[in-house]
């Protein structure tokens, strides 16, 4: 395989337990997405907060940015491969083979990828517990509500459609 940004020969190296393709010259990777989702969930690699904190103030750049970056050719196939934002809005561009599911990522694209699936994993979990909290105490004032009138069952959904009857009448 040729590298696609300086033509020099890929070589293949196992990063993560999995097999990618790099180039000594730029830096460059060509994965393909299995490959990709396996080291993103594999977690094995860590980074420094200075990285983190770089990827934490980078500007989303959302969707589709082929304008913006020039057209490469699929180290893998041969075939003309798509730009885009890596999970929407991350601001890192990878280009995509529609042709084969290879990805080609830039030098260190492949490491911010990893520290923004981290991030947004330690934000899900912070914002599921607040949510947990949100709908616990949502459920509470529901209960207590719909049982004031009338509590003749223990089910609170009952107790709120003989409420709503008797509101109505």
């Amino acid at each position: 395989m040729i590298c696609p940004q300086c033509a020099q020969d890929l070589k293949q190296v196992t990063y993560e337990t999995v097999a990618i393709h790099t180039c000594a010259s730029c830096g460059g990777e060509f994965i393909g997405s299995p490959e990709l989702g396996h080291i993103v969930r594999a977690r094995q690699e860590r980074f420094s907060p200075e990285l983190r904190e770089l990827l934490a103030q980078r500007t989303p750049r959302p969707g589709v940015v082929a304008d913006a970056h020039p057209a490469l050719c699929c180290p893998g196939c041969g075939e003309p491969m798509m730009a885009f934002s890596y999970g929407g809005d991350s601001g890192v561009l990878v280009d995509r083979c529609a042709s084969c599911d290879g990805l080609w990522l830039d030098c260190e694209e492949l490491q911010r990828i990893q520290v923004l699936q981290e991030r947004w994993a330690e934000e899900a979990t912070d914002q599921l517990k607040q949510i947990s909290v949100d709908l616990e105490k949502a459920r509470r004032e529901v209960a207590q509500a719909t049982s004031s009138a009338f509590a003749g069952s223990r089910f609170a959904f009952i107790n709120a459609l003989i409420n709503r009857y008797l509101d109505a009448a």
